[in-house]
């Protein structure tokens, strides 16, 4: 015996249909939106990425100038002037009077404090920052005399294939040893 059907029921069956039916229709035209919005959330998110990474950049220049004008007494714009006409950091502290060496320590300190930063942030092991800081006078004092465009050992010109030697791109086991000829 079939039990009688009231409004109410009636209705339910109604927008349960209706709603399994606009979820059918609706299906096709949501999915490739659906893709849409899997991708902007990338993009942006990519674009958000790479702006953070300029800003950080600038943030780390901006710190090395001001690491810079504070050692040598000298506004930004006289370090800058002096770089353009080719004098390198130790000429312009030779031409303030202040020693090269006060220049030296002040970069090995900001350098070496942001290091330290790192491994307190889980960047880096005290074992990697030892091996970054070891060394890192002498190759900042060779930065403070190099003149602008100057690099360097290890920074020259570039082989046929791009090789730049030693700890410029070639892959070898970790802790600084040469990877096997």
């Amino acid at each position: 015996m079939k039990m009688p059907t009231t409004n109410t029921q009636r209705m339910k069956k109604a927008i349960a249909a209706g709603l399994i039916g606009l979820t059918a229709l609706g299906a096709t035209a949501v999915v490739p939106n659906i893709a849409e919005a899997q991708e902007a959330p990338t993009e942006q998110a990519h674009d958000a990425r790479r702006a953070e990474r300029q800003e950080n950049r600038e943030a780390r220049k901006a710190e090395r100038i001001a690491v810079l004008t504070d050692a040598l007494g000298v506004g930004e714009d006289v370090l800058q002037a002096a770089r353009e006409a080719g004098q390198s950091i130790a000429d312009v502290a030779a031409d303030q009077g202040v020693a090269v060496e006060t220049v030296v320590d002040a970069i090995v300190e900001s350098k070496t404090a942001n290091i330290q930063e790192h491994v307190v942030a889980g960047d880096l092991t005290q074992e990697e920052a030892n091996e970054r800081i070891a060394g890192l006078a002498e190759r900042v004092t060779e930065r403070v005399n190099a003149t602008p465009g100057e690099r360097g050992p290890g920074h020259g010109e570039r082989g046929p294939r791009g090789e730049r030697g030693p700890g410029h791109g070639e892959r070898g086991p970790r802790g600084g040893e040469a990877p096997a000829a």
